[in-house]
């Protein structure tokens, strides 16, 4: 069963596993077009299911971090995280992976952060804890469980890079801040093949980082996406100014992790995409 089978993620997952032989489950929508969340709704899906990929939720990137925001944050995730898993242990499922973020490292200037690495303690990383911890339920009745702890996801169409691309378009793009934060990218075929080797893997389990193994600092980014749309890149974004737009949410683009797929890597995984520019060109058709 796979939730946020038609988000920016979710959808081209969907079609690699399909297009693998995987019979793929997805949890419907309502009237409204929002997930059902609805006991019946889940238990069908999970019943009749070996594994459980979820990644619905709401976006971490939509808007500034109100009250009302980080409510919403957290309900969507852990909530639905808590219920799935013990749905899965109830219908006895062989797996049950669930999507993180990279921010569970908290903000760090720290080389090679891995998932060895110990969780940060501001409100991203406290989320991200706690959001693993809702799986709890499969882990102590031994179902295989893998925390997918996602970076920041490039690819066509959408995502964290289509936030980015107006000011460098209309040619006033920049660092944020001093652009010395680390930026842990990883393009979209990657995350799904990554998602699909950690479903398929038995021996796979635990945290795995869906990052690409060479991450960039901000200034770096600039210059590769100014380079890509062939746009001057001479505005810095000073930090006040990033934070009386967005709140403490400009923290998280401020600040930043080096952060490496080392499973990801021992598994034997091959990455599609390496280098920032080359991936940015693929995702924006350049």
């Amino acid at each position: 069963m796979l939730t946020g089978a038609t988000g920016f993620v979710g959808a081209p997952l969907a079609a690699e596993l399909r297009s693998a032989g995987h019979e793929v489950r997805t949890v419907s929508r309502g009237s409204q077009g929002d997930h059902d969340w609805s006991e019946e709704s889940l238990s069908d899906g999970v019943s009749q299911s070996d594994a459980v990929v979820h990644l619905a939720g709401e976006s971490l990137y939509a808007s500034r971090w109100t009250s009302r925001q980080k409510e919403l944050l957290r309900a969507s995730r852990i909530e639905s995280t808590g219920r799935l898993a013990e749905l899965a242990v109830r219908h006895g499922c062989r797996a049950f992976l669930s999507a993180s973020a990279i921010g569970y490292y908290g903000a760090s200037n720290a080389p090679g952060i891995d998932e060895d690495s110990p969780p940060g303690d501001d409100f991203l990383a406290r989320l991200c804890v706690d959001w693993e911890r809702a799986a709890d339920p499969c882990r102590e009745a031994g179902i295989r469980t893998a925390a997918l702890r996602l970076g920041v996801v490039i690819g066509p169409g959408g995502g964290a890079l289509q936030q980015m691309l107006l000011p460098f378009k209309l040619g006033v793009g920049g660092r944020l801040g001093t652009g010395q934060q680390w930026f842990s990218w990883v393009h979209r075929t990657d995350v799904v093949g990554l998602i699909r080797l950690a479903l398929e893997r038995e021996e796979l389990s635990g945290a795995i980082n869906l990052t690409a193994p060479e991450p960039v600092r901000n200034l770096e980014l600039t210059r590769a996406l100014g380079s890509v749309l062939r746009r001057p890149t001479l505005l810095p974004v000073p930090a006040f100014g990033l934070r009386l737009m967005l709140g403490e949410f400009a923290d998280v683009l401020l600040t930043g992790q080096h952060v490496l797929p080392r499973r990801a890597q021992a598994a034997g995984y091959k990455f599609a995409h390496f280098e920032l520019e080359s991936a940015l060109r693929d995702a924006l058709g350049r």
